[in-house]
């Protein structure tokens, strides 16, 4: 790719990784090629969203759960990093064309260059529209679901935002975005496999919310190995993806 600057498939430590992205951001300039960040964490860990406060966590796992806690930039709630998610980190620095007025349609092409490139590999997705997202957030503010979403709400995967890549209404791809004056980071996490019992066990306070945690967010998000039969090479899904990026924006 010659307009983009790309880094190669890093596995490291999620704080490695988040420090990365930290220094891309910091130091991004006006007319810098925007960047291109592949990650996956090692070992496991949960990482927080930028607001999301230690106490969403089980406070008995807490002290002999031997995953790492992280905290990112980004908004959002809980991820749960490791070989089941490949990162992305797009930075882009102020002034490129990519980054619009309006936020959310901001997330727009982000969305259709992870449909086209899954496409590529026979696996059939969509980006969730603002109008579905919108539905979706207004379950918290009814009586009848309120405490059910609030819960998945809990993991980033458990609820849906606008242009996030779905297949039916499992979450594929999910999205977070930090803007500051000199450039934009929007981040990717591509589910390879979702196994929901880490998550449940780490999120819930009681039996019975670890286990309402597991039943809805296997139904909320799904893995790439559950939606083809075949194995799908992590270096090929990046590869796609770069052409997909270099033949929409050039």
């Amino acid at each position: 790719m010659t307009s983009w600057l790309v880094y190669p498939l890093s596995i490291a430590d999620q704080q490695v990784h988040i420090d990365q992205s930290e220094r891309f951001l910091k130091h991004a300039q006006p007319g810098d090629p925007p960047i291109l960040y592949w990650s996956i964490a090692e070992p496991g860990g949960i990482v927080l969203g930028f607001s999301q406060k230690p106490s969403v966590l089980n406070p008995e796992l807490l002290t002999s759960h031997t995953l790492p806690i992280y905290h990112r930039h980004a908004g959002g709630t809980a991820v749960l990093v490791g070989p089941g998610l490949l990162s992305l980190d797009v930075i882009l620095p102020a002034g490129h064309p990519l980054i619009l007025a309006d936020v959310v349609e901001s997330y727009r092409w982000f969305g259709e260059a992870w449909v086209q490139t899954l496409r590529t590999f026979n696996i059939e997705t969509h980006t969730v529209s603002p109008e579905e997202a919108h539905a979706q957030q207004g379950l918290r503010r009814q009586t009848a679901t309120r405490e059910y979403e609030l819960l998945l709400q809990r993991a980033c995967y458990g609820s849906l935002s606008p242009y996030e890549v779905v297949s039916g209404k499992r979450k594929v791809v999910g999205f977070d975005m930090v803007r500051r004056r000199n450039g934009s980071l929007l981040q990717a996490g591509l589910l390879l496999q979702w196994d929901t019992s880490c998550l449940a066990d780490v999120l819930g306070h009681t039996h019975e919310e670890q286990e309402r945690l597991r039943e809805g967010l296997t139904e909320r998000a799904v893995g790439l190995d559950t939606l083809t039969n075949k194995t799908i090479g992590i270096n090929a899904l990046i590869s796609t993806f770069e052409e997909v990026v270099l033949a929409s924006t050039g």
